[in-house]
């Protein structure tokens, strides 16, 4: 009889391990989709914030080219409209040039 429950207990200690091995997988699937539909809701959040900057950034390239035009016309009075443009056009170049100096210099020294 002793044997009898022996066998019995360690039948219900596989049961038990089993259904512990069972619910492991099945939190372990869970948390997996949860992850999953956490990334995707931000990276649908981030397409929509990628997308509002690449229309800021190409509006506010708009206003630049008014701008050194506007600069080009007002230079013009006095150097002619050609003269006035590429007169607003080297001062624009100048500017990204320095800017452009200014980023490499930072990430050189970044991956030092």
């Amino acid at each position: 009889m002793t044997h009898d429950v022996g066998a019995s207990h360690e039948a219900s200690l596989r049961e038990l391990l089993a259904r512990l091995i069972e619910a492991g997988r099945a939190f372990a699937q869970a948390e997996i989709a949860l992850v999953r539909k956490t990334v995707a809701a931000w990276a649908g959040a981030a397409k929509i914030g990628a997308a509002l900057i690449i229309v800021a950034l190409i509006l506010a390239n708009a206003a630049v080219i008014v701008l050194v035009a506007a600069l080009g016309m007002a230079l013009a009075r006095w150097i002619g409209p050609a003269g006035g443009l590429a007169v607003a056009a080297l001062i624009a170049l100048i500017v990204a040039g320095l800017l452009g100096w200014l980023a490499a210099k930072r990430f050189s020294e970044m991956l030092k």
